[in-house]
């Protein structure tokens, strides 16, 4: 009867890390990593913080070597529109970083309401 149990545990684990294999539950899996991205969250862990920075530094690489192409051109061959193509990478550079660096709302005690504990009505 035990093993039967034992078994029956095993294959349920096995179905649960195995979940994640079938296309819709990796789509409602990965919800919340794509929300975490381009909305953050000011409750994140530092580790998470800390990915994210790396992430938006990829997408900050490609916008300084597409700035510096014209210098390294000296703007011949119509090398200026690099200028406009590294406004995407720096946009979405600059957003992931924002949400790297969100912090949550300070809570003052001047807006807590306080309570005279001498009176009771």
């Amino acid at each position: 009867m035990k093993d039967e149990r034992d078994f029956e545990r095993l294959r349920e684990d096995i179905e649960a890390s195995q979940k994640a294999i079938l296309w819709e539950d990796a789509r409602i899996g990965g919800r919340s990593v794509d929300d975490f991205l381009w909305k953050g969250d000011p409750k994140a862990k530092p580790i998470q913080r800390a990915g994210l920075i790396v992430f938006a530094l990829l997408f900050l690489f490609p916008t300084i070597l597409l700035l510096a192409t014209p210098f390294v051109k000296e703007f011949a061959d119509g090398s200026t529109i690099c200028f406009f193509v590294a406004v995407f990478p720096l946009l979405i550079s600059a957003r992931l970083l924002r949400n790297a660096l969100l912090r949550p709302p300070n809570h003052r005690k001047d807006d807590e309401p306080t309570y005279d504990r001498g009176k009771h009505p």
